[in-house]
């Protein structure tokens, strides 16, 4: 009896303690199930893609191209909530190559949905084509590591993501200016033609096009400056630039400058050639009014095609009016317009500058005209090219801006079509077809500044390459001074030379001499002269260009000239040189002279004005002529 009292007494303990861990498990597993019940309703967001883009398509609202350097491109994060319950206040942070680079806060995304996050990112980098036409690869890749941070989320494991991508070089963006490489002043004008060039290829080596050029100059007038532009696009070698030899009736010229751009972009892309121009200095080819054949020749590596060359001269001519020239150059491809194969690039990141510095001696004179050119080839008449001036706002077409002012749609003419644009002291030709070089001149007269100016040729889909622009400020009235160029001899006589400019019958113009300098002849007559303590009055009747010959002081010195032009009761300062510099007279020198200066002689012949001798039997003229050594005439 006691041993089964003992046998019911264990078993019910047994019984209590099977009870008594039941009920703990049962405890244990509530407890344990209660925070997974309670993760139900709550959010849960992943990093779905980290993706660069360049640009932001506002039409249908998605993201587009690869991301370039220099330029603002976007880094978007697209976040997807794969929970139950909206996500409220998360936040998404950035780095890039380990460093913080930015956070997006307090963002909202319903259950079941997806957002896309954009950070505004501008990567620097270098152009992929070097001055020495050496192709680099210019690209780099970049970590991107996004964190996504969410309070009461469902699973906080998927919230950080890394990727590699890389950022390019896009070369059809505006990334060459063209530079002024000319800036003077004369009595004279500016012409531009590209004679009866067409559009043309050189596919083998050896393979040549021929142009030419009608050149007239006014009776009596010299060239000042002279530059050949070959245009030159489609070479099929991104390593390198086009092999051309150029010649003028045969003579071969040397290469002066060559502007050459390309589009690099990223790897792997088509097209990567490069375009630009090749500028020849042919002012001592180019002597004045004649017909000239430029012959542009293949002489080695790949093919490309050619616009018609373009020639640029600057001449001076005694019976023009007073002009101020800028010249600039260059090459800058340029495709704009959100065009896919461009790089999605705006129009606002494809305006090609061109700067007309201001004098270092400002200009104090009363403007005529003002005129500003511009030379595009592949530049057309359509609503896709435009130029602009001094800040202008820019329009969505084809259009000119000057300063706030428009001033024409539809402006560049000869791409496919002869065309002709002149202007006061401007002469423009296209006079091939198809040439495929686009060129425009207007008027600004009421829009220059008082410090540099600036004009603008950009692209908005179509495709061009500004190359050339030019600035043509015709004065009223004025005048300028020519000096030697090289130090004069103390105790020596030397020649100025006097170049005036007006539109009256008479003019007067009054030279202040520096201390020591004695006046002794002109070439105009001597009634004409009133010689006072150190100022020489000189009456011009008609006569737009004379000489006067002043004896230099025995000390040695720099010395500044000075002068003013009177006409119709106005008064000009005279321009141009004004120092001279006065050194010994060294006995070496004086042997040279009475052995004889070796050499061409130059002659400078003048008066009268605009001296022209024509093939007369019988005619005679009289001249005044200065020789710098003994010569037979």
């Amino acid at each position: 009896m006691k041993q089964m009292k003992k046998a019911c007494i264990a078993m019910v303990t047994v019984v209590a303690i099977a009870f008594a861990l039941s009920c703990l498990l049962l405890l244990l597993s509530s407890n344990m199930l209660a925070p997974a019940l309670a993760q139900e309703g709550l959010p849960d967001l992943t990093i779905a893609e980290i993706k660069p883009y360049h640009y932001y398509d506002e039409a249908d609202e998605t993201y587009k191209g690869e991301p370039w350097f220099n330029l603002e491109n976007y880094v978007v994060v697209t976040v997807e909530n794969n929970g139950d319950g909206n996500a409220e206040g998360f936040n998404v942070s950035l780095h890039i190559n380990d460093e913080f680079f930015g956070k997006k806060e307090g963002l909202s995304l319903e259950a079941d949905k997806s957002k896309k996050v954009p950070f505004d990112w501008t990567p620097t980098g270098d152009d992929c084509f070097d001055d020495d036409c050496s192709f680099t690869d210019t690209s780099q890749e970049y970590e991107f590591k996004v964190v996504v941070g969410c309070q009461n989320e469902s699973d906080t494991r998927n919230n950080e993501e890394t990727v590699v991508e890389k950022a390019c070089y896009n070369g059809y963006m505006a990334d060459e200016p063209l530079k002024n490489i000319a800036h003077g002043m004369l009595l004279g004008g500016l012409i531009f033609t590209t004679g009866d060039g067409e559009y043309g290829g050189l596919y083998s080596v050896g393979s040549s096009m021929d142009t030419t050029y009608e050149i007239t100059l006014p009776a009596g007038a010299s060239v000042e400056l002279a530059r050949l532009n070959v245009y030159y696009t489609w070479y099929k070698d991104k390593d390198s630039c086009p092999e051309m030899e150029v010649s003028i009736d045969g003579t071969v010229v040397p290469l002066d400058e060559s502007y050459n751009d390309i589009k690099c972009m990223c790897p792997g892309m088509y097209y990567v050639y490069p375009w630009g121009n090749y500028v020849y200095d042919i002012k001592d080819y180019i002597q004045g009014s004649n017909t000239y054949t430029v012959t542009v020749k293949r002489t080695g590596g790949s093919e490309f095609c050619i616009a018609a060359p373009g020639i640029i001269l600057v001449y001076e001519d005694k019976d023009a009016p007073m002009i101020e020239y800028w010249i600039n150059e260059g090459a800058d491809v340029l495709v704009g317009g959100r065009r896919a194969d461009g790089g999605y690039l705006a129009w606002e990141k494809c305006k090609n500058t061109a700067t007309f510095p201001e004098p270092e001696e400002p200009v104090d004179l009363e403007v005529e005209k003002a005129i500003v050119v511009v030379v595009s080839p592949w530049g057309d008449d359509e609503p896709d090219n435009f130029f602009y001036f001094n800040d202008g706002e820019l329009g969505p077409d084809d259009a000119l801006y000057f300063d706030d002012e428009e001033l024409g749609e539809g402006v560049y003419c000869g791409y496919d079509a002869s065309c002709e644009k002149e202007g006061e002291g401007i002469s423009m030709t296209i006079g091939g077809s198809p040439a495929q070089v686009g060129i425009a001149a207007f008027d600004v007269t009421d829009d220059l500044e008082d410090s540099d100016n600036e004009v603008i040729q950009g692209d908005d889909g179509d495709n061009m390459m500004p190359a050339n622009a030019f600035l043509v400020i015709t004065y009223t009235a004025g005048a300028i001074r020519t000096l030697p160029e090289e130090p004069v001899s103390a105790g020596k006589s030397f020649t100025v030379v006097i170049n005036a400019a007006y539109d009256s019958d008479s003019a007067q113009v009054i030279e202040t001499l520096p201390e020591g300098f004695v006046y002794e002849k002109s070439t105009l007559n001597p009634e004409s002269v009133e010689v006072g303590d150190n100022t020489v009055k000189f009456e011009l009747q008609g006569e737009h260009s004379f000489n006067y010959t002043v004896r230099a002081p025995e000390r040695e010195d720099t010395y500044t000239f000075s002068g003013t032009l009177k006409a119709k009761g106005n008064k000009y300062k005279v321009y141009g040189y004004k120092e001279i510099k006065v050194e010994e007279d060294g006995d070496d020198d004086d042997e040279k002279k009475e052995e004889g200066t070796s050499g061409s002689p130059n002659i400078t012949a003048w008066q009268p004005v605009g001296s022209v001798v024509n093939n007369t039997e019988g005619e005679s003229r009289t001249f005044n002529i200065t020789v710098n050594q003994t010569v037979d005439i």
